[in-house]
C-alpha cells in the first residue's frame, strides 16, 4: 500500500479521504485513482531517465481516464494512442499535440488527416499499405507526416507461428 492510500480507524483512505466518503457521493463500484500517487511514480521514472535524452510517453489504451491522461499530461507525459477517439482524449486531457504517438494497426484515412492536422509528433506505422494510405492522405493535404517504422526483424520467438 503507497502512502497516498492508508486507514486510519479501521477505514481506508486515499490522499486523507475517506473512501466511504466517496462511495456515499458517487455510489458504488468505482474506480478511484491517487493523482499524488500517480504524481509521485510518474516524477521517480523521470528521475531515473535523467540524462538519458527520452520522452515518457503513457499508453492511453491501458487506462482511458480523461483525469489519469491530464494528471500526467501535466507531469510532461507525452501519450502513445491507438485510435482517432484516444487523440481525442489525449488533446482533450491537455496532452500537446506534438507529444502525441499514433501506434496501432488499422488507422483510417480519416483518423490520419485529423492527427496530421492537429500536428502531432508521429505515427507509427505498422505495413507498408498504412506507409502508402499515410502517404497519400499527407499528400492531398499538402503535409508531410513523422513516420517512425515498426520493424518486424523475422526472428522466430519460437511460439505461436503469428508472433
Amino acid at each position: 500500500m503507497t502512502s497516498e492510500f492508508t486507514a486510519h480507524d479501521g477505514h481506508l483512505h486515499v490522499e486523507a479521504m475517506p473512501l466511504g466518503d466517496i462511495a456515499d457521493a458517487v455510489g458504488t463500484p468505482f474506480y478511484c485513482y491517487s493523482s499524488a500517487a500517480l504524481r509521485r511514480q510518474y516524477q521517480a521514472l523521470a528521475s531515473a531517465l535523467v540524462g538519458m535524452n527520452v520522452d515518457i510517453y503513457y499508453a492511453v489504451k491501458a487506462n482511458s481516464n480523461p483525469a489519469v491522461i491530464a494528471t500526467l499530461a501535466a507531469e510532461g507525459a507525452g501519450a502513445d494512442i491507438v485510435s482517432g477517439g484516444e487523440l481525442r482524449q489525449a488533446l482533450r486531457a491537455g496532452v500537446p499535440a506534438d507529444k502525441i504517438v499514433f501506434a496501432g494497426v488499422a488507422k483510417t484515412e480519416d483518423e490520419l488527416a485529423f492527427a496530421l492536422q492537429q500536428g502531432i509528433g508521429q505515427f507509427n506505422v505498422e505495413s507498408f499499405t498504412e506507409l502508402n494510405t499515410l502517404n497519400t492522405v499527407a499528400q492531398k493535404m499538402n503535409d508531410i507526416a513523422p513516420v517512425g517504422l515498426r520493424v518486424n526483424p523475422d526472428v522466430d520467438a519460437g511460439t505461436h507461428a503469428k508472433i
